[in-house]
């Protein structure tokens, strides 16, 4: 008797929840070969025919079932089409093993194609999730899918096909209204920025307009997306991730989605190539009202979060090991190195008017980083603690700070 089987699977697009499976079976008994999906019917009578000559002709039985299973998967399925790739210079690709890219291109077709289903050149449903955990870390555009199913087909323990399924939130009249709404408040909040912008502006820029533009609110609706950014106002932070790839990628910024944790919570911020070296930012955390976990703190922009290495990142966040993360060694684009509040060295005058500047010049906050620990706790020792920082401040009668540790950022506010 010959027994093959599809298994239907659905995943969820972040919580990876439990699969559920549905077994259709199709037997062989004597020369009838029986089906219950009739839209199926009309290949495999041609598969039947085959079959029947196989039986007739001088091939062993068992490689003729063999062609006969893979002629029914495949006249029920197709064949796993090469896609040409659109995503070569997407840092999740780039990073992706070399075998996985082929579905990484044909999931990425289907999506972009609005198709209900395709079939994938694997039978492995973990290189299934890796490949599509690429896709989403690359596009933080695809607001109208939140997971995916799929559907094996085989005989036995042997799989023999596989179907890849994404759930859409919305059909494709929805999809394109949508995609104008966003295309039009991504116009406006981009005009502003100066064409002749070099990287770090770009990736400054983006950072500072969705902290100002956007609230953190764990309330608000479509908050995995980006309709929640530019549509709704306020969001989470995978939707600050996914709008910070979406803007940065219309700069021309490589830049991909990483998730993990960060304070034990699962999290999603980003990896971008600035002037061909890679950083971490998290626009999440650079929201000051996020971090203060009050609503009623007045919002500023943490800078502590803009482009730093994988050793300050390490400090508060745990990176997934689903797709390969690079590592970001480098500084130069960091936001203190590039702003002259980076010291590495005790320099009381330059330390006192890099943070009387920001007085001068009616700056809500300023903030300087310090190489080491010690430096750090010398810093806030004089300047805090001892009220060394009025020396530089000519009227400054009382001095309200935030502290970081873990950055080596001390911020000062001012009235």
């Amino acid at each position: 008797m010959l027994r093959l089987f599809h298994k239907d699977h659905s995943r969820g697009l972040r919580d990876g929840g439990a699969l559920c499976d549905i077994y259709t079976m199709y037997r062989q008994a004597g020369s009838c070969l029986l089906i219950n999906q009739k839209k199926h019917l009309t290949a495999l009578i041609c598969v039947m025919a085959l079959f029947t000559a196989l039986l007739s002709g001088c091939a062993p039985v068992e490689r003729a079932f063999d062609g006969v299973e893979r002629g029914i998967v495949s006249a029920m399925i197709g064949n796993p089409e090469d896609v040409t790739s659109v995503s070569k210079d997407r840092l999740a690709y780039q990073n992706l093993r070399e075998d996985l890219r082929p579905l990484y291109d044909q999931m990425l077709d289907c999506i972009l194609t609005h198709e209900e289903e395709v079939a994938l050149s694997t039978i492995d449903p973990k290189d299934c999730d890796t490949a599509f955990s690429a896709v989403m870390a690359d596009y933080g555009g695809l607001f109208w899918v939140n997971g995916y199913s799929y559907r094996t087909y085989g005989k036995g323990n042997e799989t023999l096909g596989f179907v890849f399924e994404p759930t859409y939130t919305m059909d494709r009249d929805e999809r394109g209204d949508t995609q104008r709404r966003i295309d039009t408040v991504v116009e406006e909040w981009l005009a502003e920025l100066p064409s002749d912008a070099d990287d770090y502006t770009k990736s400054k820029y983006v950072f500072e307009t969705l902290i100002d533009k956007v609230d953190y609110d764990k309330d608000s609706s479509n908050n995995q997306n980006i309709i929640s950014v530019f549509l709704g106002k306020a969001t989470v932070c995978q939707g600050y991730a996914d709008a910070t790839n979406y803007l940065l990628q219309q700069l021309d910024i490589p830049s991909m989605i990483v998730t993990g944790e960060a304070r034990d919570i699962a999290h999603a911020w980003n990896l971008v190539m600035l002037d061909g070296d890679y950083y971490f930012l998290d626009t999440t955390w650079g929201n000051s009202m996020y971090l203060d976990g009050n609503s009623e703190t007045v919002k500023h922009i943490n800078y502590a979060y803009l482009n730093i290495t994988t050793e300050e990142l390490l400090h508060t966040h745990k990176i997934d090991d689903i797709i390969f993360v690079p590592e970001c060694i480098s500084t130069k684009d960091n936001y203190f190195a590039r702003e002259g509040m980076m010291f590495s060295s005790w320099e009381e005058e330059n330390i006192g008017v890099a943070l009387s500047n920001g007085y001068y010049n009616s700056q809500k906050t300023v903030s300087v980083k310090f190489s080491n620990q010690e430096l750090y706790d010398r810093a806030k020792r004089f300047f805090i603690d001892e009220g060394h920082l009025t020396d530089y401040c000519e009227g400054l009668s009382s001095i309200t700070y935030m502290e970081s540790r873990d950055t080596k950022v001390l911020t000062v506010e001012y009235p």
